[in-house]
């Protein structure tokens, strides 16, 4: 039997998730321990190691950032393959978007340019975005985004799969 190896799950939520929720959250979703987590805001990550052992080894490595457009924030979880065994990147996107009430972006084995979108009720599409100016915006997608009717439906997104 071959092991999981080590992986991320990177996206970019709809809402801004206070860091003692995200902390929360990650912990239910992976069961793991306070210890085998560590969260911190993108730029206060060697601030928020100052003073553990180097040699420590986290199960699960959380960073965010606060962005801008559609989306509020953009996190990236570094996690050990025991923890991806026991959630998948599609599930983790639908705990997340539930948990919270959100819709999140995130890429797996989409081609170029075309994203999943996970929506709060757990159905998933597919979309196109752009950065423009730091923002962060789709600009099409298989189906209605809720909250967003200025991105445009397109059933072509669907002949990347």
């Amino acid at each position: 039997m071959t092991e999981t190896g080590a992986t991320g799950y990177d996206g970019l939520l709809s809402r801004l998730v206070p860091e003692i929720e995200l902390r929360t959250f990650l912990l239910d979703c992976f069961q793991i321990s306070e210890h085998e987590l560590f969260v911190s805001h993108e730029d206060r990550v060697a601030e928020g190691l100052r003073g553990i052992p180097q040699e420590v080894v986290f199960a699960a490595f959380c960073t965010y950032q606060q962005v801008s457009g559609h989306f509020a924030m953009s996190l990236s979880v570094g996690i050990e393959g025991r923890l991806a065994d026991r959630v998948g990147r599609r599930e983790f996107a639908e705990r997340i978007t539930a948990r919270f009430d959100a819709y999140m972006l995130y890429g797996d084995t989409e081609p170029p340019g075309v994203w999943t979108v996970t929506l709060a009720d757990g159905t998933h599409q597919l979309a196109a975005m752009d950065e423009e100016d730091d923002r962060i915006l789709l600009y099409s997608a298989t189906a209605p985004v809720p909250g967003l009717p200025e991105v445009r439906v397109s059933e072509e997104l669907w002949q990347w799969r």
